[in-house]
């Protein structure tokens, strides 16, 4: 068994790797980065360069860009050792709180989830996911009843995850339930509730300090919380059932396990003397998957990753020793047929992990295409502009801005449904056409208005190259 779990970790260890460094800067990557040069350069975030996050990775990646002479594969080890410490984290409070198996399935289900979940893409929910598995590292840290301060502190990690992004910040609701939960009376719940509350808004406080003593406090509200309420609708109904159902079929083994909890791993939902490990893991995992309800983007399943691979590490440890225990009292006097059934077990669980393994190499090969195309685009930009000459990216591979070490000429580094109006559209197509910019990148968007930015483009510039089917470029100077 410890043999199958080292072999497992090191496959899970060599997918998270490959993840990080074979697939490209995506375009979510792509506007952190270059917000984190853009405010390294003196470009306050959302009032010059719009974004719809909250400002927590455009502030790590501008520290790791600043300390390691901008390099991409800081940021990139960067994100992968949060990866690997987050499955440490959950490991060692599933080993706390239940067996070394539990803690050792635990770890290795967050690292696979990590890939299979676009952790290693660079996304903000993959800090998310770490400051929450800090939090109830916190809390879960005794198995009794937690310290006092214990509560803002874990307070202060709910606030540095909404930094990251704003849902971040829904996994208080789960915390201040799990607070009332524990029998005392109403003034020991209320303290609770107060240092929750003071531990999240200490960071947000800070933020918000900053944004106000640049003048920029209207820019914050307006991108990072207006845009998002009014500008982002929910998916219909059918795509919401579509798309949860396709992640629930990336990692079925993970689910199976915290389904098993319910039956090996149960929690007491009711208010109880001795705080319930497992019932606060379910309160967070729930709070988790609201995202899930307005869209169903793969990587919103980290928000809830660290709480399901606890409870799945525990349903699964607690089903395998429920099995050992029915087929025999002891190792020594185990039947054939019970070490039939065992291995039978163990075969059906490594097929149900390995049921999407077929997908990775065709994947990894898809994105190093994509990582080729951009690089090739991204350097050749490089090569026929100079550094600070403003360049124009249309419209949905901020990336490019990075890569190529060059700033957009506008605030709209990208257009998408969430910043989208036909006023934006002209802006750019107008820079275009009176050649207000020298070059033009244009991707392969599936916008509607993506094929109009690129007419404009080759009726009004000259097609210097083409990159696959990913990118063109365009040189827009006007000749006399």
């Amino acid at each position: 068994m410890k043999l199958l779990l080292i072999l497992a970790l090191v496959a899970c260890l060599v997918l998270v790797t490959a993840s990080t460094f074979l697939t490209p800067v995506s375009n979510d990557a792509g506007a952190f980065l270059t917000i984190a040069d853009g405010w390294l350069a003196g470009k306050l975030p959302y009032q010059a360069l719009f974004d719809h996050k909250t400002p927590g990775i455009y502030a790590l990646y501008a520290l790791i860009l600043a300390l390691s002479g901008r390099s991409l594969l800081v940021v990139q080890l960067v994100q992968l050792a949060g990866q690997i410490a987050c499955a440490g984290i959950v490991a060692w409070i599933a080993r706390r709180h239940w067996n070394w198996l539990a803690g050792a399935l635990a770890g290795l289900l967050m690292l696979y989830g990590s890939a299979a979940f676009s952790g290693p893409h660079l996304t903000t929910e993959a800090w998310v996911a770490f400051c929450i598995a800090a939090a109830l590292a916190v809390l879960l840290w005794h198995k009794g009843r937690p310290a006092t301060w214990t509560w803002f502190v874990a307070g202060l990690w709910v606030g540095l995850a909404a930094l990251f992004k704003q849902t971040g910040v829904f996994t208080l609701a789960a915390f201040a339930a799990w607070a009332w939960m524990q029998r005392e009376d109403w003034r020991g719940a209320l303290r609770r509730w107060l240092l929750l509350l003071a531990g999240c808004a200490l960071p947000i406080a800070v933020v918000v300090a900053y944004f106000a003593a640049h003048g920029a406090l209207d820019d914050l509200w307006r991108d990072a919380v207006w845009v998002n309420l009014t500008n982002y609708p929910r998916l219909h109904p059918r795509m919401l059932l579509t798309g949860n159902f396709v992640n629930l079929r990336a990692f079925p083994l993970l689910w199976l396990g915290v389904l098993l909890t319910l039956i090996f791993a149960r929690p007491r939902l009711r208010r109880v003397n001795q705080p319930d490990a497992a019932a606060l893991l379910w309160l967070t995992l729930f709070t988790g998957l609201l995202p899930l309800v307005h869209r169903t983007y793969g990587h919103y399943v980290l928000q809830a990753l660290p709480p399901a691979t606890i409870l799945a590490g525990a349903g699964l440890a607690g089903g395998w020793q429920w099995l050992v225990g029915k087929v025999s009292q002891s190792p020594n006097t185990r039947t054939a047929a019970g070490t039939l059934a065992l291995v039978v077990v163990i075969l059906a669980v490594v097929a149900l992990a390995l049921i999407d393994l077929p997908r990775w190499p065709r994947y990894l090969a898809y994105t190093g295409d994509l990582v080729r195309m951009q690089d090739q685009a991204a350097a050749a930009v490089a090569r026929v502009t100079q550094p600070g000459e403003p360049i124009l990216v249309v419209s949905d591979s901020p990336q490019i801005y990075f890569l190529s070490d060059r700033q957009p000429p506008t605030r709209w580094q990208y257009l998408l449904p969430v910043n989208y109006t036909a006023e934006r559209e002209a802006e750019l197509t107008n820079m275009i056409t009176s050649h207000a910019v020298r070059i033009v990148v244009t991707d392969n968007g599936d916008q509607s208005w993506y094929p109009r930015m690129e007419s404009a483009a080759r009726n009004s510039c000259t097609l210097l190259e083409s990159f696959g089917k990913r990118f063109s470029l365009f040189d827009c100077q006007k000749t006399s």
